[in-house]
Formats: C-alpha cells, sequence, structure tokens
C-alpha cells in the first residue's frame, strides 16, 4: 500500500440548514437532537486522538444579533429561489444563543476548537450557492459574514469551506474572502439544489446498505491556490430509511475505502450532520466507524486530516 488520507467534515447547521422544511421548525426535535449530539461527536473523535472539521453555518458564531425593526441582517443581500417564497431570514429570532440555541452556537463552536478540531464555514445563512439563481453580491456576503463573524467569536480565520446543500458555486470568490480549499460534490457529481427528494436518494441508500466501495480522489490546486477536495459519500444516521442500514454495511463501506486510499495514494472524505447522530444507536455506529479509522491511522496506513491541513499538503505538493 502507498497511504492515503481520510478526512470527516461535519456540516454544523442548527436550523439554519433545515428551516426551508418548515416541519422542521414546527416540531425542532432533530435540530435539538444534532445540538445534544455534537460535543459528542467531538469527543468520539479526540478520545481516538483523531481531529475532524466542523463546518459551522457563520450566523451560529453570534453571540447574539438584533432586534430590528424590519427584516433580519438588512444589511446582507437575500438569496432567492423559485422553490422558496420567503425571505431567507424570515425564520431569525434576532435574540442569542440562550433564548434561540437552534440559531446561535458559540459555545459549541469555541469548545470544539479547545478539542482540537478545525472550525470551518458552512456558508453564514446557509445559502446555497446555485449559480442559476444567486449572484455573485449573495455568494460574497455569505463567505465575508461568515468569516467576520469567526473573528467577532475570537476563532483563528476560517480555512475551509463547505457548500451547503454541496452545491459547488462561485469558486472564484473564496480565496478573496480568505477560503483555502472547498469539498467538492460526492464523486464530483453535481448536486441538487432544494428540499429533499428525488431518484437518486434510492440508489444511494442502496448503495449504503450494500457497502458499495466508494469513491476515493486527489486534491486539486486550482490557479489561485485554492484546494478542490474530493468528497466521497455521506455517514447516514439512522432517520426512517435510513435504518435499514446495518451498522456492519457502515463499517464495511469505511473499510473498503480507507483500503482503496491506502492502494491508491488517496482521499477518503466522508462527511455527516450532528442531526443524524440524535440516537444513541447513531452515535455508537459513529463510534464503530471512527474503531475503524484509528485502527488504521494506528498501523500507519491511513493519515486522518482536516480539510485544512489537506490543502496545506496539496499545496506543498
Amino acid at each position: 500500500m502507498s497511504g492515503g488520507r481520510f478526512c470527516l467534515s461535519v456540516d454544523v447547521e442548527g436550523l439554519w440548514g433545515l428551516f426551508f422544511v418548515r416541519a422542521y421548525v414546527d416540531d425542532p426535535t432533530l435540530a435539538s437532537g444534532g445540538r445534544d449530539a455534537l460535543p459528542r461527536m467531538g469527543r468520539l473523535l479526540e478520545e481516538r486522538g483523531l481531529a475532524g472539521t466542523f463546518a459551522f453555518v457563520g450566523h451560529l458564531l453570534l453571540d447574539a444579533c438584533g432586534p430590528w425593526e424590519g427584516s433580519a441582517h438588512p444589511e446582507i443581500p437575500r438569496p432567492t429561489y423559485p422553490w422558496y417564497d420567503r425571505d431567507w431570514y424570515d425564520d431569525d429570532p434576532g435574540t442569542d444563543e440562550a433564548r434561540a440555541p437552534l440559531w446561535y452556537a458559540r459555545s459549541q463552536a469555541l469548545a470544539i476548537h479547545a478539542m482540537g478540531h478545525e472550525v470551518a464555514a458552512h456558508g453564514f445563512a446557509h445559502a446555497i450557492l446555485d449559480e442559476s439563481h444567486v449572484p455573485r453580491a449573495v455568494a460574497d456576503a455569505e463567505l465575508t459574514s461568515a468569516q467576520a463573524a469567526a473573528v467577532d467569536a475570537g476563532l483563528p480565520t476560517l480555512r475551509s469551506f463547505v457548500y451547503p446543500q454541496n452545491v459547488v458555486g462561485h469558486v472564484d470568490a473564496l480565496a478573496a474572502a480568505g477560503y483555502g480549499c472547498y469539498r467538492e460534490s460526492d464523486a464530483g457529481q453535481p448536486a441538487r439544489a432544494g428540499p429533499p427528494g428525488g431518484l437518486q436518494r434510492a440508489a444511494n441508500l442502496a448503495r449504503h446498505a450494500l457497502a458499495a466501495t466508494p469513491f476515493v480522489g486527489h486534491p486539486m490546486v486550482r490557479d489561485d491556490g485554492v484546494v478542490a477536495l474530493p468528497s466521497s459519500f455521506p455517514i447516514l444516521g439512522r432517520e426512517g430509511l435510513r435504518r435499514v442500514v446495518r451498522r456492519s454495511a457502515r463499517v464495511a463501506r469505511i473499510e473498503k475505502g480507507l483500503r482503496r486510499a491506502a492502494t491508491e495514494g488517496a482521499v477518503l472524505h466522508v462527511w455527516t450532520h450532528p442531526h443524524a447522530f440524535a440516537t444513541e444507536e447513531a452515535l455508537d455506529d459513529l463510534a464503530a466507524v471512527l474503531d475503524v479509522v484509528a485502527e488504521w491511522s494506528e498501523r500507519g496506513d491511513i493519515e486522518v486530516l482536516t480539510m485544512a491541513d489537506m490543502a496545506e499538503r496539496a499545496r506543498a505538493g
């Protein structure tokens, strides 16, 4: 084996990544479970000597915001989409973490950073940067506002960017906003913007259930120095039909990916959300997966890196 790399990135959204499906706002149980799971995910990695990348929606890094007489954050340009008929900031409570912990999570970001994990950006308000509907001004605001929120929180400059819903757009805006890398869509295939759905979901679930050997890839350094990091697949929770995927299949798929990455000198980059681990059973699944990664790392067959560290390696050749 020639050695490979592994990366886990976690999209931390609170309700910012769920509000456009109104049922999640009406019943925030899933988002609440994600908030509870987040520190436990950080500790599962820390206990195994592994570091991950936790990409926070920038608004979560605020200590407080508002109140406003009119629309929330009037200084920030809005995205508009054909599938969403409300103002993107309509649900912003304009309060603070104590009163609205699903819209603010500065304390959690600081705790994750203190554990040695990377804090990255997942936009500012989880605007989906679909270039067919979102102009450059909205993308610039998403990128720079997240950086400003991190500075205000006392965090280091955010070096990595994870695109909401994996819809990659306005990549040429990243460098000017201080980002050095981003996560590509899974296997480089275009991602779909909007509420969950589509026939592809069934095919993806089948690949998980059958423990199909995943995609592994190589970082690509752009002319502007920003590194495109390959993405392999998401680690699923146990909501709904995802229950059919056995723990043994989840572990086997990671093992197949690690073996392929090690053989090809490539990257296995998996990602997930905290709300996927809102149950003890799901957290046990994650622990089993991380046990395998730790074993491969201890043997020296795989190197575990954050997104930012992987990008630095790529730029260094």
